[in-house]
């Protein structure tokens, strides 16, 4: 028995679920970039995909550890992470974790609404236009996630899909820090 095409088919399958997907669909492996204290994150005022007629607000989220996820629903390895989001969101969110998936879709909010709806999403889903992407640098492949700590700051950027161990690592160690730190007056 020739278990050659098994396992090349195995790390396809491996390569597509650590990659992420660019625009025009090429992959990209997870690459995360460390801030220990970045630039301030560009503040956002986005149409809500769960909610119709409200808006997420990037400075309502101040004091919070925010985890930033821009992604699509036609990316299927942003696809393969929402499960494990979902989960490490209702983990961490009462210790005053958000995360914030940003949809670089296309189309009419409605439409888009249609396809985020298809997926259980617990945290709050808004539609990431054109000039937020540039305003996080140009948004090339998605995944792409940014970690903002308490006072809204960029600590650290993955492109690509991370496994869930790190972010969970990376974001206690945040939480851990904003409690550690002094009262603001």
């Amino acid at each position: 028995m020739n278990f050659r095409p098994r396992i090349k088919g195995w790390a396809a399958f491996v390569a597509v679920a650590l990659a992420g997907c660019g625009p025009s669909g090429e992959d990209r492996a997870a690459q995360p970039e460390v801030s220990p204290s970045g630039p301030a994150a560009s503040a956002f005022f986005i149409p809500s995909l769960k909610a119709a007629g409200e808006s997420i607000d990037l400075n309502s989220f101040r004091g919070r550890v925010a985890l930033l996820d821009f992604w699509a629903t036609w990316c299927p390895p942003c696809r393969s992470e929402l499960p494990e989001l979902a989960r490490l969101f209702e983990e961490l969110k009462d210790q005053g974790f958000v995360l914030v998936g940003m949809t670089v879709d296309q189309g009419a909010a409605e439409s888009v609404a249609q396809a985020v709806g298809r997926f259980e999403i617990p945290y709050p889903v808004g539609l990431a236009g054109p000039d937020i992407q540039a305003a996080y640098g140009g948004i090339r492949a998605v995944p792409t996630k940014f970690l903002l700590d308490a006072q809204g700051k960029v600590r650290k950027s993955y492109l690509g899909v991370v496994p869930v161990e790190q972010l969970r690592a990376d974001i206690s160690a945040l939480l851990a820090e904003t409690k550690g730190a002094p009262a603001s007056p």
